[in-house]
């Protein structure tokens, strides 16, 4: 037994070996260097994975940016579309265009309020001219923007360039230029004296103005007023004497916007009358009939003649790009004659027409409809 008893206690001492301070220490230190390298690897471990997630919100952050720029924008609204794909849009909210005259030898729009964009699809055949007060922007193709401000007209060009006619200054812009033009004329007072017809005597002080004698022929008023110059081309115009003007639809409107854009606007009244009545069936006679109405509502204070004339547009022009518009202005020229009565009327019969019309909001403001 003393074998068996001396192996057993010598297995005892390998499984439970003797604990003495200096292993211990040893054992402690080593415990000790363990747990040490552990919060090494949980702290490389937690860097790393904070590291990974900043890379990746930094990621998906530039993945995310270009969404928000990209985002659409509220397009503006178109205020008028031609068929060669120029495009005029509102820059503001009160922005507010009207055609002047659109056929195959020029396009004038009068911008009448707010600031409005112009895309102009080129064309050498076909200047595109803006009117805006005594301001005249006179374009072939351009992209450019053209604001009304309380003193005057500012004009400034993305693309091309433009020549601005005012009657302080006359500039070329090109593209990244703009300016500011100050205006100077005045609205006449309304009349309610039969107007007369154009002639050299009616021009009065303007017939006096005449070409001085020099080595060059004075330019037409026709070509003035194709360049926009209207204040010299009207005075051109008188110079000339009575037979200036042919009776034919194309002078008699050239002459018409002449007088009206060269501060004389009661001149413009017979020539486009004569356009109405000379020439009821050409396809300019609804043209006349609309902007003598507007002559009549907006440069003369007439609201009553200005009905009637836009009556006159509607009718000759019954199925046209005018029609709609002619019965709008009606609305206007009877509801700013005190006639609320024949406003409510044409105004249900615009409703009626065109119950998603451009104007409607305004129709049924105008006609008491709200």
């Amino acid at each position: 037994m003393s074998d068996l008893a001396d192996r057993v206690e010598e297995t005892r001492d390998l499984i439970e070996p003797n604990w003495t301070p200096e292993r211990e220490s040893r054992v402690r230190g080593a415990v000790l260097a363990g747990l040490k390298r552990q919060r090494q690897r949980r702290t490389a471990l937690a860097v790393a994975a904070g590291a990974a997630i900043l890379i990746l919100g930094i990621f998906l952050g530039r993945r995310q940016a270009p969404v928000a720029v990209v985002a659409p924008l509220p397009e503006a609204p178109v205020l008028a579309r031609l068929v060669d794909g120029s495009v005029v849009t509102a820059r503001s909210s009160d922005a507010r265009v009207e055609s002047i005259a659109i056929g195959p030898q020029a396009a004038t729009f009068q911008l009448d309020k707010g600031s409005a964009h112009f895309v102009v699809t080129p064309n050498p055949e076909r200047p595109f001219r803006v009117l805006a007060g005594d301001v005249t922007v006179t374009v072939l193709g351009t992209i450019f923007d053209v604001t009304i401000e309380p003193t005057g007209v500012r004009v400034g060009v993305e693309r091309g360039r433009v020549r601005v006619n005012s009657p302080s200054a006359a500039r070329e812009l090109g593209a990244g230029q703009a300016e500011f033009f100050a205006t100077t004329v005045a609205a006449p007072a309304p009349s309610a004296e039969p107007i007369p017809t154009v002639s050299a005597a009616d021009m009065g002080d303007a017939a006096d103005v005449t070409a001085r004698p020099s080595g060059h022929a004075a330019p037409s008023w026709r070509a003035l007023a194709q360049d926009g110059a209207y204040g010299p081309a009207y005075a051109r115009l008188a110079a000339e004497g009575p037979n200036a003007v042919r009776d034919t639809p194309e002078d008699l409107l050239l002459a018409a916007d002449v007088a009206r854009l060269g501060g004389h606007p009661e001149r413009a009244v017979p020539l486009l009358e004569r356009v109405m009545s000379g020439h009821p069936f050409d396809s300019r006679a609804p043209l006349a009939a609309f902007t003598l109405g507007r002559t009549l509502l907006e440069q003369l204070g007439r609201p009553r003649p200005a009905a009637a004339a836009f009556a006159t547009a509607r009718q000759l022009d019954r199925a046209g790009a005018l029609a709609q518009d002619a019965l709008a202005r009606e609305v206007e020229a009877w509801s700013r004659a005190g006639e609320a009565e024949k406003a409510r009327e044409r105004a249900n019969e615009y409703l009626k027409r065109y119950p998603t019309g451009r104007r409607a909001s305004a129709v049924r403001r105008l006609g008491g409809l709200e």
